[in-house]
């Protein structure tokens, strides 16, 4: 499927916002996050967000999908898009 501007635009965004909440909204003590790609609906329903932890990822990734009601609150301050999408955290494999 082709990807549209408009969503690269809105995944960038997504991806900017979300690597800032982790750093000053929501810090996890003693892990660095970082989110490896985001994937969002043409309709802005839904985000996939991939990220990799250095300490133990799916944990992480269970954390934060129990907080994506709150987490898609701090976006739509930091962000100005039409409708804030349902996020969910995908862990991916931590590679050396």
């Amino acid at each position: 499927m082709k990807k549209s501007h408009k969503g690269e635009k809105v995944n960038s965004a997504i991806k900017k916002a979300l690597s800032e909440i982790f750093v000053y909204d929501i810090p996890f003590n003693n892990n660095m996050i970082t989110v490896v790609r985001v994937e969002t609906a043409p309709d802005l329903s839904k985000s996939d967000i991939y990220i990799t932890a250095l300490k133990d990822a799916e944990k992480v990734a269970q954390e934060l999908n129990s907080k994506s009601g709150y987490i898609g609150h701090l976006l739509g301050n930091r962000i100005k898009i039409r409708k804030i999408p349902q996020l969910r955290f995908i862990p991916l494999p931590h590679m050396l």
